[in-house]
Formats: structure tokens, C-alpha cells, sequence
């Protein structure tokens, strides 16, 4: 009655991208992402945060990789990238804006149903100058 290890490996082949959204996390409030899994074992991701308006905002890209340490649905990975952050304001007489990157990179774990529903917890380290560590939480549908 219980599935065999190799239907287990079956979810991340079968539904190889995913959309989440992610609460806290490698873009500190929130992000948009999108994965591609390239193997059972390795997956690329980009995301997009923009905090603010028009007057003035902030504007998160993050672009990694993510390492699955087992072929099952419910199982342990570490995520890495990069994400470059830019900031821009027009309040007074002045145009301003600035720009920085930093590292991420930490372990975590994800569940991915048959269905398609999914969720990772990640604890990031986010490096630049020192590190930072923040946590991370996303919800989202895998295709």
C-alpha cells in the first residue's frame, strides 16, 4: 500500500516548475518566484519584490540555485543565489538612487504534493559585509 522510493522521485520530474510566494525570506518582506527543476536533485529560481510606489520603492531580483539532498516529496534542500537590490526616489528637487547586492544562502525543506500544492521553510543567511539570518516561508502551486 505505501508508494515505492522511485513514485516518490516522480513529483519533482512529472511538475517541474513552481510559483510561490514567499513571506519574509531572501528579499527581507516578501517575493514573487518562479523555479525551474532542472534534475530530481537541482533546480534554478528567480524572484521579484517591489516595495514602495512611485514617488519612491525599492526593487528586489534574486537569482539561485536550490540542491535537494533527496528524491522524496517531503525533503531537505539548500538554496544560494545572488540578489541585487536598487532603490530610487524623486521626493524634493533631487533624483536620487542607489543600488547593492548581496548573497544568500541556507538550508531548508520543502513538501510538494501530487497535487501540486507546496511549501518551503528556509532559515537564510543573507551575506554582505557580515551576515544577517532570516527566515523564510513559501507557499505556492508546482506544474
Amino acid at each position: 500500500l505505501l508508494p515505492s522510493g522511485s513514485s516518490l522521485a516522480q513529483i519533482r520530474t512529472d511538475l517541474k516548475n513552481d510559483v510561490t510566494l514567499e513571506l519574509l525570506g531572501r528579499c527581507l518582506l516578501y517575493s514573487f518566484s518562479f523555479q525551474h527543476t532542472i534534475s530530481p536533485s537541482f533546480g534554478i529560481e528567480g524572484g521579484l519584490s517591489i516595495i514602495g510606489g512611485s514617488e519612491a520603492s525599492v526593487v528586489f531580483f534574486s537569482g539561485g540555485g536550490r540542491v535537494y539532498l533527496s528524491p522524496a516529496n517531503a525533503a531537505p534542500c539548500i538554496a544560494g543565489g545572488l540578489v541585487a537590490v536598487t532603490a530610487s526616489t524623486e521626493e524634493g528637487p533631487f533624483s536620487k538612487n542607489a543600488s547593492t547586492t548581496y548573497l544568500y544562502i541556507g538550508p531548508g525543506f520543502e513538501y510538494r504534493s501530487s497535487g501540486g500544492f507546496l511549501f518551503r521553510g528556509t532559515l537564510y543567511f543573507l551575506v554582505r559585509d557580515g551576515f544577517f539570518v532570516w527566515p523564510g516561508a513559501q507557499i505556492g502551486i508546482a506544474f
